[in-house]
């Protein structure tokens, strides 16, 4: 009685040197060392189709178009290749047609001599029928690809997408959102990280058919809730900013205290951990932080005889501060960054690295 279980048509894997016979009792006579004379090796056959399986007795046809005698194999000498996909379906839903036609033209050919043909016909059907569907599976799936590389980009890069669309975003006058800044970034993003992946897994070609996906990807994951809620806003004013970073530093481990008002030689707070001396200057703006607060804060390390120097701002930095910072191996931080720098430092970080 064929199993249940066993699909007809699944498709299987036999080893070269596998025995088969042309029937069920020669297939078992070879548990007891005995080859009939119906039995031979599979040979190099790749696919094999399941016609029926009795327990240990696997019935299987070679699925290479020829037509040939059933072979009956021991069921543990035979490995069934499962189905993987919409590709897998696809291949069997256009064999299985295949074979239907290619039965019906064998039945209908009787005597008018067509039989011969059957094959030609067969595979110019196939052809036909079968090559536009396995493009643009092919062309589904390599799509589906590409988009899985950007997710997987995007998903680790969420927090730092998340908190640099709030530096970029800002309003005019008018209190109107100006978004070009972040849009800025948001394609710098897509060509220094996602292109280049695409390129290296192959997948370049797809980018012109899932750049909307992937940009709609980008504005969903940085418009998402971050992990603390910012609480620095407008009616906030710098020495209550000042106060704020030094919280989120003590926070990390540190001994933070803020500096007098006047006097203080560019250092706004003074933070020390396990020996480590940091000096770090608060920019509460609206605008971008450009070269004097770099410039202040470096002459404020040497003042204070500190190890680190930080300048730390709700808003972004101009490209000519960023450049002076990484000549002078100052941070530039967003205020979220403050909770994890110790954590960063110990590893090394590169200073500005965040700007």
């Amino acid at each position: 009685m064929t199993d249940p279980a066993a699909a007809q048509g699944a498709v299987y894997r036999v080893p070269a040197q596998a025995i088969g016979c042309a029937t069920p009792i020669a297939t078992r006579h070879l548990s007891d060392g005995i080859v009939g004379a119906g039995c031979r090796h599979a040979g190099t056959a790749a696919r094999w189709t399941l016609v029926q399986r009795d327990g240990d007795i696997t019935a299987l046809r070679r699925d290479d178009g020829r037509r040939e005698r059933t072979l009956y194999f021991r069921t543990h000498d035979v490995t069934q290749v499962p189905a993987s996909g919409m590709l897998a379906r696809c291949w069997h839903w256009l064999r299985d047609g295949v074979a239907s036609v290619r039965a019906a033209l064998v039945a209908h050919s009787g005597g008018m001599g067509l039989g011969r043909y059957a094959h030609l016909v067969l595979a110019g059907g196939a052809v036909l029928l079968g090559w536009p569907v396995l493009c643009l599976v092919a062309r589904w799936w390599a799509r589906r690809r590409a988009r899985a590389i950007c997710a997987a980009l995007i998903a680790r890069h969420t927090e730092t997408l998340r908190l640099r669309r709030r530096q970029l975003l800002g309003r005019n006058s008018y209190g109107v959102i100006k978004p070009e800044k972040w849009h800025r970034e948001r394609d710098e993003f897509i060509a220094t990280i996602l292109r280049p992946a695409l390129r290296t897994a192959g997948r370049a070609a797809q980018w012109p058919r899932i750049a909307p996906w992937v940009t709609a990807r980008i504005e969903q994951a940085a418009r998402g809730t971050p992990q603390r809620p910012d609480i620095v806003g407008p009616g906030m004013d710098p020495l209550e900013y000042e106060q704020y970073c030094a919280a989120e530093l003590r926070h990390d481990g540190w001994q933070a205290e803020t500096t007098v008002g006047s006097g203080d030689q560019g250092a706004d707070i003074i933070a020390t951990r396990r020996g480590l001396r940091m000096v770090v200057q608060c920019k509460l703006y609206s605008r971008t932080v450009g070269n004097d607060a770099v410039q202040q804060i470096t002459a404020a390390r040497a003042h204070y005889n500190a190890t680190v120097a930080a300048v730390v701002s709700n808003a972004a930095y101009t490209r000519a501060a960023r450049q002076l910072a990484r000549t002078n191996g100052v941070w530039l931080l967003h205020h979220d960054e403050l909770r994890d720098l110790a954590q960063r430092l110990k590893h090394g970080g590169a200073p500005a690295a965040t700007a």
